[in-house]
């Protein structure tokens, strides 16, 4: 089966896609993509869509999927607890910690 069949809704299985959509963007929304923890300096590309402040973080560079975002969040601090949703493929920070959402379908 290929990518394009996603795309292209049939009589005989629309309802069986439409569920599995649903499901995939449940589990996405409740983190069942997995989780990736970062408290380094080090740059980490993925593919996630949301970025939670553990503690008080400062970030060097953030990268999104191109044509899903514009400006900079560079030297900006995200505050414990807060979060940064988009289309995030990279993040180095300068400080801090970080849980960085991971992303089954986007």
């Amino acid at each position: 089966m290929n990518a394009f069949s996603f795309l292209t809704p049939r009589l005989d299985d629309a309802l069986q896609r439409l569920t599995f959509k649903v499901a995939s963007y449940l589990a996405t929304g409740l983190g069942l993509g997995g989780v990736d923890h970062y408290a380094d300096t080090a740059k980490h590309d993925g593919n996630w869509w949301c970025l939670h402040a553990v503690g008080d973080t400062v970030i060097t560079s953030i990268s999104y999927k191109p044509n899903t975002s514009s400006g900079s969040l560079a030297g900006a601090t995200v505050l414990g607890g807060d979060r940064i949703y988009g289309q995030i493929i990279s993040i180095t920070l300068a400080s801090g910690r970080v849980e960085m959402y991971r992303a089954s379908v986007l």
